[in-house]
């Protein structure tokens, strides 16, 4: 979807929706459920739940950049289709076997992200937005859930119970994923011109505070956004060289912008998965209902 010139590509993280994208997330939390203080961002877990939500956002704008450039098809709502190839990129990087637990632990923070997301949104009773181009967050980390179990249901039973899929949706999986393979196989073959890369590059904008350097850092080293850049650079030609520009914009913000061929994606963007990762590690969801939740789902799956 192409956005009118006075509108930002809202990021996949609207994958958390217009009205959610466009408040920080301090300032739609009610009191009772504002952490006291900053998730510390160097704090391993914290870290990669950070680099995992914004590769997933990179990954996401990535397919935008395809549709629009490369030619992918649209054949119902793009942000929908930005998901599902992002995830079935993710899930298939490493082609046969089980999914490695760095893989599964990556969809997992996505998860977890969204699932906060539409929590948040549920006990502050916000407005929400059905005509939003993105499906609902709680449509969102399902789908994904079901596309990774799907992937390797002998392996991720555990994995499809702890994120609560329904037996009768969990039935479904196998047979989603493998329609999405076949999905994504086709386009990479239909739209594959081989090409000796160094089409995308990534750019860097100055850092202005010791975080923002310390995300810089952390990017720099991420082997998922690189290994992904360097298949798109060999499959597909462009028109033009893509550039992905991290910055600080003054919003928390991930988008394509076809006008000028870059992914940019905002410094605040992290700032705002830190405060998702200290709401998943002093709240999550309310304790009963999630056990309560596994608990039905693991009896479904008995």
């Amino acid at each position: 979807m192409r956005q009118p010139s006075f509108l930002k590509r809202i990021s996949n993280r609207s994958w958390h929706g217009c009205a959610v994208a466009t408040l920080m997330l301090g300032l739609w939390l009610t009191p009772a459920l504002v952490p006291d203080a900053a998730a510390d961002e160097t704090d391993p877990d914290v870290r990669q739940f950070i680099l995992a939500n914004t590769e997933f956002s990179v990954v996401h704008e990535l397919i935008h950049l395809l549709i629009d450039e490369i030619g992918f098809p649209v054949l119902g709502r793009e942000e929908d289709i930005a998901d599902h190839l992002a995830i079935m990129l993710l899930l298939t990087r490493d082609h046969e076997g089980p999914l490695p637990q760095t893989t599964i632990d990556q969809l997992q923070a996505v998860i977890d992200a969204w699932r906060i997301e539409w929590t948040i949104i549920e006990q502050d009773q916000m407005e929400i937005a059905y005509s939003d181009p993105h499906s609902l967050e709680i449509q969102r980390l399902y789908d994904l859930s079901c596309l990774a179990y799907g992937r390797d249901p002998d392996n991720l039973k555990d994995f499809a119970i702890a994120n609560e899929i329904p037996i009768d949706r969990a039935i479904l999986c196998p047979e989603d994923f493998q329609k999405a393979e076949k999905g994504l196989n086709f386009l990479q073959n239909t739209f594959r011109t081989d090409n000796s890369g160094n089409q995308i590059t990534i750019t860097f904008d100055k850092t202005e505070t010791p975080k923002e350097t310390r995300y810089k850092k952390w990017l720099t080293d991420s082997p998922v956004i690189r290994s992904v850049i360097a298949q798109l650079d060999r499959q597909y030609r462009f028109p033009e060289p893509v550039e992905i520009v991290f910055r600080t914009c003054g919003q928390s913000n991930a988008y394509w912008e076809p006008a000028d061929k870059q992914i940019v994606v905002c410094y605040g963007l992290m700032d705002r998965f830190v405060h998702l990762a200290r709401f998943r590690q002093e709240y999550a969801i309310e304790p009963r209902e999630w056990a309560l939740g596994v608990a039905r789902a693991k009896s479904a799956f008995q």
